[in-house]
């Protein structure tokens, strides 16, 4: 990515379209390093959980899964997303100690391709321990809520900049709102002025 070029990504760890977009990044950018990873969660613990059979989420879902296969991208969703603001809390803390990335991918992998309950403690420690994160400490950390009111934060900061849905792509030159393909995106992050990594011919230009 060319340095001076931020790209904010608003996501949930249990929003499939933010899965998707996660993954389309990752084909398209291979230097991350002005990548700035955003919470904001499609339903806060203030709010009873979503549910499954609410049409809206059904039809959402069935988008976001005709996209990824038209991107030649595969994975069956979860139909009960938890509470997210833990897992948040975990990349948070992951970023202070240096493994951001490797518990950012870690974290959607376990709910997206081995249907974890991301919304419980002892899975994410699992996953902090398995990326080499302390678990002692970082259960202690969670447990106390330590990064609980920043996670409130910066999804109360997107909101009040008018993002109240994920995925969001924010750059100087514009917004992706929403799930989209792979094609799009990169017309998205080139009028951005964001370098894209040379191994991207998987998906023809269109």
């Amino acid at each position: 990515m060319t340095r001076g070029k931020k790209l904010i990504f608003y996501f949930d760890y249990v929003d499939p379209g933010s899965y998707l977009i996660d993954q389309l990044i990752d084909e398209l950018i291979e230097d991350k390093h002005d990548l700035i990873l955003h919470p904001l969660e499609i339903c806060p613990p203030t709010i009873n959980p979503i549910d499954p059979t609410n049409p809206e989420w059904v039809n959402y879902n069935k988008k976001i899964q005709q996209l990824g296969e038209e991107n030649n991208f595969k994975c069956t969703y979860p139909t009960s997303p938890p509470w997210s603001r833990k897992a948040h809390e975990l990349r948070l803390y992951a970023k202070e100690n240096g493994f951001e990335r490797s518990i950012h991918k870690e974290i959607f992998e376990a709910y997206f391709q081995r249907h974890l309950d991301i919304g419980r403690i002892d899975i994410l420690v699992a996953i902090a321990s398995n990326s080499g994160l302390d678990p002692s400490e970082c259960k202690a950390t969670l447990d106390v809520d330590r990064y609980s009111e920043e996670v409130l934060r910066l999804g109360l900061e997107a909101q009040d900049e008018g993002i109240k849905n994920t995925p969001m792509l924010r750059t100087e030159a514009g917004n992706l709102e929403g799930p989209t393909n792979i094609r799009e995106l990169r017309e998205f992050l080139k009028r951005a002025g964001i370098t894209l990594s040379s191994d991207h011919n998987r998906y023809p230009q269109p």
